[in-house]
């Protein structure tokens, strides 16, 4: 029997707290199951991609920081490798050939962000990969950049990391925010009736997501990527559609950007016996299944500039579980606890509340960074 069709849609840099603010998106979501509580392993895109594609976190797969792009380990296999072998079609649309590698892929193409409409050209592009595939089953990773565009000429070229004039309007960044994700939700609902134009949308697994939050002025130091690891950049979320996905039910338990390789092999009917996330189909396909909680959950970062700057090593790592977050910034080796169900939006550091979590989480933090 032929394998499923998979595509896969990024909305960089989309929060999992503004999903409400596009109508068009919660039809969408109608039509799957959401989890918009998976912790993504680096809140940055060439990070987070590359740990979603192999299953593994930086430091295993070679990209842990911004100027690692290219050192993926040859070692570790990618999602589009995977697929190759069980005679798959392979095409991708970027922001930059940096972002994936292009072991795997028979199209590997990137766009300009600021010239191309790719409400056109991704409708087209789906197009050619279903005619190219030539009967194959197909997968195709389409990157929706505009919330990237809009932040980046909006934020990181008009304001320094130290310029409080970006943090003192918050509000107003967030609703500019909230604009651009109305824009997504467009292009999502035009992709999602794309799909279903041609036809192929009983026989293809569809997953919107996104890499990362955005920052609209929460933390000082931090304008849009995850310069920290606190939840308005680690949070994201997947949506699932297609085949034998339960519809019209949201899942708010952890999960992390390393179980989602293993969960779309799964979905194809193959195994994944040596990646170490945990594959999640059969909550995805049975109603009747429930999703736990993950015990422990990872993410570390470097950010290009502000207080901390280390794009060639991570230097700010977090463990969280259901309900505590411990953070470390090893620059001036400072440590953060915050309870996540009292203090979403963490903002009361309780490191000296809470000895014997602190304790606990800290030496599974450490055994992770030095493994």
């Amino acid at each position: 029997m032929k394998k499923p069709n998979i595509i896969l849609i990024l909305l960089d840099g989309a929060r999992w707290d503004r999903l409400e603010k596009s109508q068009e998106f919660q039809e969408i979501i109608n039509e799957g199951t959401l989890l918009n509580n998976v912790n993504t392993a680096i809140p940055y895109t060439i990070g987070s991609v590359n740990a979603l594609f192999s299953g593994r976190y930086g430091k295993d797969n070679g990209i842990d920081a911004y100027y690692k792009m290219f050192r993926l380990k040859e070692s570790v296999k990618i999602l589009p490798e995977f697929l190759k072998e069980l005679n798959y079609f392979t095409a991708c649309d970027l922001l930059s050939e940096k972002i994936i590698s292009k072991r795997g892929f028979d199209l590997h193409q990137f766009h300009d962000e600021y010239n191309d409409d790719l409400t056109r050209r991704h409708p087209k592009f789906l197009k050619k990969c279903l005619e190219e595939s030539n009967g194959k089953p197909f997968f195709t990773f389409l990157h929706f950049t505009r919330i990237h565009t809009v932040t980046v000429s909006e934020i990181l070229k008009k304001y320094e990391w130290d310029d409080e004039k970006f943090y003192n309007n918050k509000q107003n960044n967030l609703l500019n925010y909230d604009n651009i994700f109305k824009e997504a939700g467009s292009y999502s609902k035009l992709i999602y009736d794309t799909i279903k134009k041609l036809g192929i949308d009983n026989e293809t697994i569809i997953i919107f997501f996104s890499d990362h939050g955005t920052g609209v002025g929460e933390r000082f130091g931090e304008r849009n990527y995850g310069s920290f690891t606190f939840e308005e950049t680690i949070r994201s979320f997947y949506l699932f559609i297609g085949g034998k996905i339960i519809k019209n039910r949201i899942n708010k338990n952890l999960r992390e950007s390393i179980d989602i390789l293993p969960t779309i092999l799964e979905l194809i009917g193959e195994k994944s016996d040596n990646l170490p996330g945990e594959s999640i189909t059969q909550f995805l396909i049975n109603k009747d299944k429930k999703l736990q909680n993950k015990l422990h959950v990872f993410s570390e970062t470097g950010a290009l500039q502000g207080p901390y700057p280390s794009p060639m090593e991570p230097n700010v790592f977090c463990i969280k579980n259901s309900r505590h977050k411990l953070i470390f910034i090893k620059t001036t080796n400072k440590w953060e606890l915050f309870d996540l169900i009292k203090d979403p939006n963490e903002k009361k550091n309780i490191i000296n509340d809470n000895p014997k979590i602190v304790t606990e989480l800290k030496n599974k933090l450490n055994l992770w960074m030095k493994r």
